[in-house]
């Protein structure tokens, strides 16, 4: 009777198991929808979109459009900034966070060597995006260091003098006008702007991630993988899966630049293309990728989002009204 039971158990978990990788393919009757920005965010899934995922569609769009496509349910899955992702579940936007994916993408780039944070004193400093992460990350350093800034188009004695521009695209003609002194960009307009044979040929200065950890010691989550709740609820199995495929991934876009860039150039929006141009296995290193389910990292996160519960963005106002619950967290 032991032996029968422990048979029929055997039976039933290769069964579970074969559903469980069945699932990894979608729901039969829907096809799962999955959306990510252009650049870093849309090589973390490179893989995934290039070996394909049945019964599901990966769409790159631009990223000024993600927060839109969560917020709406257009998307099941999404890779998106942390920030946003936080301040679209405390409005009450029915989401979970599954994992961290980049952790850091920033560096500020300009002529010459290396340079300390208190070297932007008296410069001025091109940045991408008023109040997005690069901002944010940005402000919250200065603040940490106790230097002070101003929004201005010209220098500022004892401060840095900040001039924004929508993204790197905008603000690296600036930087060869001779308009701003330095600039503050994402991989992968970093090596875009710090080509040998560009039209920039720039350096880096200064690796943000490491002032980061150097003054807050911990990573700062930048963007992450987040899913619909009631998409969670009706399909546990295949996230699972995805997620497990999504771990497993870590690395293959350093080692495969061609098939990357060709994969998320044709998985681009209609109508939309790709800002990758430039692109190499020290790009995918610079943008920090590494899948970190959101259980392991609730730490780090907890800590971002408690100082930016504290950065001021005007009178009273602040870049997140408060830290997520314990539910923003996915645990398996």
């Amino acid at each position: 009777m032991k032996k029968l039971l422990s048979k029929i158990s055997v039976v039933f978990a290769s069964v579970a198991l074969a559903l469980s990788m069945a699932a990894c393919g979608g729901n039969d009757k829907t096809t799962v929808r999955v959306y990510m920005p252009d650049g870093a965010p849309a090589i973390a899934l490179a893989q995934l979109m290039y070996d394909g995922v049945d019964n599901t569609e990966f769409t790159v769009v631009q990223a000024s459009t993600i927060a839109a496509r969560v917020s709406t349910g257009a998307a099941d899955l999404a890779i998106m900034p942390v920030n946003a992702a936080a301040t679209l579940y405390n409005k009450g936007t029915d989401i979970v966070m599954l994992t961290v994916n980049t952790h850091g993408n920033l560096y500020i780039v300009g002529d010459g060597d290396e340079i300390e944070l208190s070297g932007l004193v008296g410069k001025r400093l091109g940045v991408i995006g008023i109040g997005n992460v690069p901002d944010q990350v940005l402000r919250m350093l200065l603040d940490k260091a106790g230097i002070e800034f101003e929004i201005s188009e010209s220098a500022v004695a004892g401060k840095v003098a900040l001039r924004y521009a929508a993204d790197g695209s905008e603000l690296m003609p600036l930087l060869k006008a001779g308009k701003v002194d330095y600039a503050l960009l994402a991989e992968p307009a970093v090596t875009t702007a710090t080509a040998p044979d560009g039209n920039l040929k720039k350096s880096v200065v200064l690796d943000v991630q490491q002032e980061w950890f150097d003054r807050f010691e911990f990573e700062y989550p930048q963007a992450c993988l987040v899913v619909r709740g009631e998409f969670l609820d009706d399909d546990k199995a295949y996230v699972d899966a995805f997620l497990e495929k999504l771990v497993a991934s870590d690395g293959w876009a350093e080692s495969n630049t061609d098939k990357t860039l060709e994969t998320i150039k044709a998985h681009m929006e209609s109508g939309t293309q790709s800002t990758l141009t430039t692109f190499n296995a020290t790009t995918v290193e610079n943008c920090n990728i590494r899948t970190d389910k959101a259980d392991t990292v609730k730490r780090e996160c907890d800590e971002y989002f408690g100082l930016l519960t504290k950065l001021e963005t005007g009178v009273g106002s602040f870049a997140l009204d408060k830290a997520p619950d314990a539910e923003f967290y996915y645990q398996a």
